[in-house]
């Protein structure tokens, strides 16, 4: 999993979300709900591999819905990796 444009990768662990990987990675993501999906501070834009990804949890897609997220961008504590992807976000 490759976090852009800081350069930074790690491979992704069973069942880790984006966030967990972020984290390892030492990827900054801002995270205020401890990971339950609800403040949205951790939403990322998949730019590559979005196929990598489980599909949307009930909460994502209900916060993505409030909150006007793009197609192409997730929140990176419900989103599981499940193969490569690349993702970035408006502030690195």
């Amino acid at each position: 999993m490759t976090f852009s444009p800081l350069g930074l990768a790690a491979p992704a662990h069973r069942d880790e979300t984006l966030l967990d990987v972020a984290r390892r990675a030492g990827a900054p993501l801002g995270n205020s709900c401890g990971g339950i999906g609800i403040c949205a501070r951790c939403r990322v834009r998949v730019v590559n591999g979005a196929e990598n990804l489980d599909e949307p949890t009930t909460i994502e897609r209900r916060v993505s819905e409030q909150r006007g997220l793009a197609p192409e961008e997730r929140l990176a504590c419900q989103a599981i990796v499940c193969g490569d992807c690349e993702i970035t976000t408006g502030y690195w």
